[in-house]
């Protein structure tokens, strides 16, 4: 057996970043740039009223001079001639600033005699005036490349005019359930069987981090067929996650097939609970992750290991949970020996491990919204004690 930092250590190691591909900027949210994106216009594009008012000229105003308003410009209209001195034009926000004016002066903060236009105050030069390029100037960078693209940078790629952008694609995937004793929702359970949570669960978690079309595979307990199916998913996926078979029982069949295939091992059990016989290993660029059967390992398994290897996969540049130190709220029985990961509820005060951390209890991860991090060395933990916490993708 290996240690946690060993097993991520040798993820990383061995990861496999996958080609990239044009897709439409509506598309591309929470993917990552595969291109440095040069601004193709100035944004803004001109010299642009961040208000309703009217574009003048400071000097004017400063000097007490006689100010005559000679038109108006809305969003989407140009006023087409050069303001002089003594002159204002009448404008709203969006629009561009005619050319000669130097300020914007608030609706609010002008009065009118006789027909002039009289200012309560001077304007500041360029003020409430959006300049030209004030975002980003045409040609320069305006997002690098291994960024997330976020809905933030949606708009502002849009903003630019930008359609389609380069992003690492999305690794193609496949879900190996074995177990014969499993058996779809919605039929009727004969005795000894239970009804199969892996695929949905997986399928799920997918989904949620922008891979909605895994392939699906439920086969029974047999080593043939365990073979033939990933001997299959072999010729069509980047990456293969198969749950349950993986122990040494007479019916756990998975690591005689990837023996066979000859699936090259890079590491097989971690010192951690829950899901210690978890296997790690490669076919050509091929992926191949051994998961517990147990659900609640399963998932603790693909958070801390299969998750990172994914946004590896995609150009991440921190591939792993996102990490914070917090107080526990409540003591936490432990022995030396092995790491553990925790089901947890973050709250003001600190994090609270939940009950039911058993390997094959999913009704304590239906409501955490973290993992506590316990290394194998740690042995009881006090109520107080700041302990490693990291967070579940999607909420936070």
């Amino acid at each position: 057996m290996i240690s946690v930092e060993k097993a991520k250590a040798l993820i990383l190691k061995n990861r496999e970043v996958l080609g990239a591909s044009k897709q439409p900027v509506a598309d591309a949210q929470g993917c990552v740039l595969a291109e440095n994106i040069k601004a193709p216009v100035h944004l803004p594009p001109f010299n642009q009223s961040a208000m309703d008012g009217y574009a003048v000229i400071c000097s004017d105003i400063e000097n007490k001079k006689r100010i005559k308003v000679i038109g108006k410009v809305a969003a989407g209209k140009v006023f087409n001639r050069k303001i002089k001195s003594g002159e204002a034009v009448r404008i709203f926000t969006g629009a561009p600033v005619p050319a000669g004016a130097d300020a914007v002066i608030m609706q609010e903060k002008v009065t009118f005699q006789n027909g002039y236009l009289i200012a309560g105050e001077v304007p500041l030069k360029f003020e409430n005036i959006r300049k030209a390029g004030s975002q980003i100037k045409q040609g320069t960078t305006a997002i690098s490349k291994g960024v997330v693209l976020t809905p933030g940078s949606i708009g502002y790629l849009t903003a630019m005019g930008i359609t389609s952008v380069n992003i690492f694609t999305a690794p193609r995937i496949t879900v190996i359930i074995t177990g014969s004793e499993l058996k779809k929702p919605g039929t009727k359970l004969r005795s000894g069987q239970i009804y199969e949570s892996n695929s949905y669960t997986l399928a799920a978690v997918l989904k949620s981090i922008g891979i909605p079309k895994a392939k699906i595979i439920s086969i029974p307990d047999d080593e043939l067929k365990t073979e033939q199916a990933l001997q299959r998913a072999l010729t069509h996926s980047d990456m293969i996650l198969l749950t349950g078979g993986i122990s040494v029982g007479d019916y756990d069949f998975v690591g005689k097939a990837l023996q066979k295939l000859r699936v090259k091992n890079i590491f097989y059990k971690i010192k951690q609970k829950p899901g210690k016989p978890l296997f790690f290993g490669k076919y050509n660029e091929t992926l191949i992750f051994g998961l517990p059967g147990n659900p609640a390992a399963v998932l603790s398994c693909f958070y801390e290991y299969v998750y990172p290897a994914i946004r590896l996969m995609q150009g991440h540049k921190q591939p792993f949970l996102r990490v914070v130190f917090l107080p526990l709220l409540t003591s936490y029985p432990k022995k030396p020996g092995l790491s553990f990961f925790l089901k947890g509820k973050i709250a003001a005060q600190g994090v609270t491990p939940l009950t039911g951390q058993e390997s094959y209890i999913l009704r304590s991860f239906s409501e955490a919204d973290c993992l506590i991090y316990l290394p194998a060395e740690t042995g009881y933990v006090k109520k107080g004690t700041t302990v490693e916490v990291h967070l579940l993708p999607g909420l936070y």
